[in-house]
């Protein structure tokens, strides 16, 4: 199938697949691929590293793990995943325990990256998916171990998502030099799911864009979820062939994982995650086909009108410049479910906050209110991402209807047939019934006849 469909779109990929209701089979397949690279994780096994991994099963492979410079031990549960051809590299990772906090901290210095990318909440369904390794309203949180300190800066509330602006100082110098750190937190992921439509999802992922902290001219993203290899992959997959789209490189998406699961094992755990990618990735290649068609268009109005001044005389053509607009755009068992969770994790209560768990509960008073420092630096002005999120939303909203209406239609029809097939099951039954009651009425009426 796979080489059937090298030439189509991703649109008309998509459409195949879903009619074939080939998802799981592909899954399958990619999931078999990847189980066959011989890969080792020696070091996630090592006797003093084990208690540092929040799962037994999710390890980092040796040739791509990330490797603290100070400290008794290199050890965290982290991956470098490089993909040369979209020129992007992230720091896929796991959750922090409360053991590794600090080594968190220490590889975002070390390793000079400018954000956090956090998919999960604190608590999904009952269960400790992450350690609160940040500070909540203007605290200050130290981990003199690895040496730093994590204070808070700024909130702002994006509905689906919250931007802060942490400040991390180096404390073992004199210097005490200090970075501004962004942590981009989505919460409208649900444990053991996939959002409900593509849309929010694109709308974060333009967010992060627009800070410039994807680039090259800076160190990896560092990307978590629980084990950081499910909600964590859908990110790293959909923004990777978002460039390849973007820069026109021809790109295979399963290929794609398939290469980026030679960094870090699982990535993407469920086919429920693998679709929600393609569609992602499906919608970012309409708008971008259908802002290219635009563009082209605008070029012809303007080439006839430059060629109809030239007629005239007009010895100054009329050019328009183009202005790049801005598009921004859960293994089975649900997504960071691999093993146990960690006993070890045992944050004090009073450290949460209520957005931060499941369900939601009411939203915070200082929801939605940015308190904004003077050396907060604003983001970049020109965003790399060329999808808009009006577009996005104009243009996934027509499917998100289409797809709700034939849910409902295909739950009326089973309804349809469970009645039809229920009259049917027993069709002696109403003649039974009638038969034995007219019994009875005439057993009466002959006893009454006999013996009056």
């Amino acid at each position: 199938m796979k080489n059937s469909l090298k030439m189509i779109s991703i649109n008309e990929l998509v459409a195949v697949i879903e009619q074939q209701q080939g998802w799981d089979r592909l899954f399958r397949e990619i999931k078999a691929t990847s189980a066959a690279y011989e890969l080792p994780c020696r070091a996630a096994k090592l006797q003093h590293n084990r208690n540092r991994n929040r799962y037994r099963d999710v390890s980092p492979f040796d040739h791509s793990r990330v490797r603290l410079l100070n400290g008794p031990s290199d050890y965290i549960n982290s991956s470098l995943v490089n993909i040369e051809a979209a020129g992007r590299r992230y720091i896929l990772s796991q959750g922090p325990l409360p053991g590794t906090s600090g080594h968190l901290w220490q590889m975002v210095w070390e390793q000079n990256s400018k954000s956090i990318i956090m998919l999960n909440k604190i608590i999904e369904k009952g269960a400790r998916k992450c350690h609160q390794y940040w500070p909540l309203d203007h605290n200050l949180m130290s981990f003199p171990e690895e040496g730093f300190e994590v204070s808070f800066q700024s909130e702002t509330d994006h509905h689906n998502f919250y931007v802060r602006e942490l400040r991390l100082t180096e404390t073992k110098t004199e210097k005490q030099e200090s970075r501004i750190i962004y942590q981009f937190h989505y919460t409208a992921w649900p444990d053991f799911g996939v959002p409900e439509s593509p849309t929010a999802f694109l709308d974060f992922l333009g967010c992060v864009r627009e800070y410039g902290v994807l680039e090259n001219d800076v160190g990896p993203a560092v990307i978590h979820c629980s084990a950081g290899i499910g909600r964590s992959g859908t990110f790293a997959l959909v923004d990777t062939c978002l460039v390849f789209l973007e820069k026109g490189i021809p790109f295979d998406i399963g290929e794609t994982l398939l290469e980026m699961r030679k960094d870090r094992m699982g990535l993407i755990q469920t086919p429920q995650q693998l679709r929600f990618s393609y569609f992602a990735i499906a919608d970012c290649e309409r708008l971008l086909s259908s802002r290219q068609a635009e563009d082209l268009g605008d070029e012809d109005e303007s080439g006839s009108s430059s060629e109809d001044e030239d007629e005239s005389g007009n010895p100054e053509s009329i050019s328009e410049e183009e202005n790049a607009g801005e598009d921004r755009t859960p293994d089975e068992k649900g997504d960071d479910a691999f093993g146990d969770e960690d006993q070890q994790d045992d944050e004090p209560k009073e450290n949460r906050k209520r957005h931060m768990e499941e369900p939601n509960g009411p939203a915070d008073e200082k929801r939605g209110k940015e308190t904004a420092t003077p050396d907060m630096p604003p983001p970049v002005e020109e965003p790399v991402n060329p999808i808009d999120n009006n577009n996005i939303k104009e243009g996934v909203r027509h499917r998100q209807i289409t797809e709700r209406k034939e849910a409902l239609k295909h739950q009326v029809e089973q309804i349809k047939n469970n009645m039809k097939a229920s009259e049917k099951k027993w069709p002696w039954e109403r003649y039974f019934i009638g038969g034995l009651l007219a019994s009875v009425v005439i057993g009466i009426a002959a006893r009454y006849y006999w013996y009056g």
